[in-house]
């Protein structure tokens, strides 16, 4: 299933559920969809979701440094799939909140 988030001060963003899902949740809002941001409720919910990004990051940063140090520990090279951060996923929607901040527009997913 995917998530489209939607608002008049950018174009539409489409995520995959559980993606959505994980950003709402960072954004302090329910698993609820559809659902939408008040304009006024925008400001809280951009700071809550790069709050939590920002913590997620340092974790990585912390995880990724550790799986270093044990790979050349071992003498392996990296040869593990490529991942995509959350962080990374998350960008578009921070544009997007901030852009609808900025034109005072409410936010929506469906």
């Amino acid at each position: 299933m995917i998530v489209t988030f939607k608002s008049k001060a950018s174009g539409d963003l489409v995520y995959f559920k559980d993606v959505a899902l994980k950003l709402l949740k960072l954004m302090g809002r329910d698993e609820k969809i559809p659902s939408a941001l008040f304009t006024e409720d925008i400001a809280t919910a951009l700071a809550q979701l790069q709050q939590g990004l920002n913590a997620i990051a340092e974790t990585e940063r912390e995880k990724a440094a550790q799986t270093d140090a044990e790979q050349v520990n071992k003498g392996q090279s990296d040869t593990g799939k490529a991942y995509i951060s959350l962080n990374v996923r998350a960008m578009p929607l921070v544009e997007m909140l901030q852009k609808a901040q900025k034109k005072q527009c409410p936010v929506q997913w469906e």
